[in-house]
């Protein structure tokens, strides 16, 4: 399966990536592909010299329909998210809400 540049092409997989600091949130992204080194992610300045606490995790959907798509960025990927705590130094938005 390659990857989709034109989100009506089906199938396709829906990538959801974390980028993990001492087990917590930092940043993330839901696309059509996913992280794969902490340095090709976008992150503060400042820290940098946390980089050695950080990794990578991923998981993919794999969508037949725009149905399927919108679903993994509204739910699958939110879900999944839900597995790790969101770091008090996250950038960005937090991928859920926090109960």
């Amino acid at each position: 399966m390659r990857e989709w540049s034109n989100f009506n092409e089906y199938p396709h997989k829906v990538f959801a990536s974390v980028l993990l600091l001492d087990g917590k949130i930092y940043n993330w992204k839901i696309k059509n592909t996913h992280w794969v080194d902490p340095q090709e992610v976008t992150m503060r300045y400042s820290d940098f010299d946390k980089i050695d606490r950080m990794e990578i995790k991923w998981t993919s959907f794999t969508v037949n329909n725009s149905f399927e798509h919108n679903l993994a960025f509204s739910y699958h990927a939110k879900e999944w998210f839900k597995q790790f705590e969101i770091s008090e130094h996250h950038i960005y938005g937090a991928p859920y809400k926090e109960e």
